[in-house]
């Protein structure tokens, strides 16, 4: 599944004008939603991860990111989330075109 504003149990410091972060709105998701290319914030550092592998143990699930570490959380969490803005990836629409 793929991270939504959508989906998100909760949307925190998402302003229309600009994200707080380069690029992002910061939410909250349940972890089930998460797979391979979702960001998320594994701990209190500013920038998020981005999932390459989910492992389903148990009652518990192991995200690994770009680095190799490892992250373990009950099944039923809900974590911090990191949703791509479109409106920054995509580039401002309203510049001004600047070719000649």
């Amino acid at each position: 599944m793929c991270l939504t504003l959508a989906n998100a149990v909760a949307v925190l410091d998402h302003q229309e004008a600009r994200p707080p972060a380069p690029g992002y709105t910061r939410t909250r998701h349940h972890i089930g939603h998460l797979g391979p290319g979702d960001r998320w914030f594994p701990g209190p550092r500013p920038l998020p991860h981005t999932v390459t592998e989910v492992h389903h143990r148990d009652d518990r699930i192991v995200l690994t990111d770009q680095y190799g570490g490892n992250y373990t959380y009950p099944g039923d969490a809900v974590i911090d989330t990191a949703v791509p803005d479109v409106r920054i990836l995509a580039g401002n629409p309203t510049a001004p075109d600047r070719t000649v």
